[in-house]
């Protein structure tokens, strides 16, 4: 998956520092291109991928099971 700077356009080599903030109607989405983020912090519109999965695993409950000979 190729993510892009919502800011610049520009492609996100290292997703380490980038910010993500709810979408916003007054600052609209850069046009991806091919050159890299110069961006001090990228910016991605939407919830952070940490978020993504802790939301699907709500509810969801884990058993431990113990194998037994």
């Amino acid at each position: 998956m190729h993510t892009h700077c919502h800011r610049c356009g520009g492609f996100i080599a290292s997703p380490g520092g980038t910010t993500y903030r709810e979408p916003s109607v007054a600052t609209p989405v850069a046009i991806p291109h091919t050159a890299l983020c110069a961006c001090e912090h990228a910016l991605i519109y939407g919830s952070a991928p940490e978020q993504d999965r802790a939301r699907q695993l709500r509810g969801v409950h884990h058993l431990r099971s113990a194998s037994r000979n």
